[in-house]
């Protein structure tokens, strides 16, 4: 057997090695070896199946040992450059930016990715661009992104470019409904709180009146049952008010003043004519 081919036989068995560590759990002994490997491959052999192989082991040590920020730096120095990542690792460091929620610093990757001309082969365009489709652009409901990147990339398979712009399509069309039926929902809770309102206020203005008009002059209602009295008609209007879609301020302070006067004058006015 030639050097060579024993130098080959070495490394794929040192991946081999690097995987079971992964696979029993092993992830520090795992990324390690992966590392030590990979430094040292030659330059020429960066993008090679080795290295991407060597290199999906390392970025699910990282993840695994909860250290998910060290990988783009870390693929970037194995490869040259961000724009040289492999799909698949490419692919792999999208999921994982997508399930800890840090959506900037891989949007910006793979940007530069699908716009370098050293990517433009279909195969591996399409699979970064369906990845980064379903795992970053739809859940934020970027269709116009969802768009642009397909009509943008001819080379994307023509099977998969039906499915995204379909995808979109409907997705969007859900987003509208979502937005109209929320938008009924609110209006309808609105005139339900305000309807309420407007009860309690007529059956509060009729014990008002029940009450003036069965107490004798001579028993002046006290201080605390009006401000009680004048503190609900309040708490109802400014609740009202809230809950309404329209109106100003100011319509909301005249309509106070003037519901706030008449129950004065409800109050008071019997008592001061009785008494004049």
């Amino acid at each position: 057997m030639v050097p060579c081919d024993l130098a080959l036989e070495h490394k794929m068995g040192t991946l081999k090695a690097a995987n079971d560590l992964l696979i029993l759990g092993q992830f520090e002994e795992a990324l390690d070896l992966s590392k030590n490997e990979l430094k040292g491959l030659p330059d020429d052999k960066r993008d090679s199946r080795l290295a991407e192989s060597l290199s999906v082991v390392a970025v699910q040590a990282f993840a695994e040992l909860n250290r998910w920020q060290e990988v783009l730096p870390f693929v970037q120095d194995v490869f040259g450059g961000l724009e040289k990542i492999p799909p698949q690792v490419l692919q792999l460091c999208i999921a994982l930016h997508a399930k800890m929620q840090d959506f900037a610093p891989i949007t910006m990757v793979t940007e530069a990715w699908l716009a370098a001309p050293g990517n433009q082969e279909a195969g591996g365009l399409t699979r970064v661009a369906e990845t980064y489709i379903l795992l970053v652009l739809l859940p934020h409901s970027k269709f116009d992104d969802i768009r642009a990147l397909v009509e943008g990339h001819p080379i994307i398979m023509e099977d998969k470019r039906k499915a995204f712009l379909q995808l979109v399509e409907t997705e969007d069309r859900s987003v509208v409904e979502r937005e109209d039926q929320t938008r009924c929902q609110g209006a309808a809770s609105a005139n339900k709180e305000q309807g309420a309102s407007y009860g309690a206020w007529v059956a509060m203005m009729s014990w008002v009146k029940s009450s003036v008009s069965h107490t004798s002059p001579s028993r002046h209602v006290t201080t605390a049952v009006l401000l009680a009295v004048i503190g609900v008609v309040l708490a109802l209007t400014l609740k009202k008010r809230k809950a309404a879609t329209t109106g100003s301020r100011q319509d909301m302070l005249t309509t106070l003043g003037g519901k706030l006067a008449w129950l004065w004058q409800q109050l008071f006015a019997p008592y001061h004519l009785a008494n004049s």
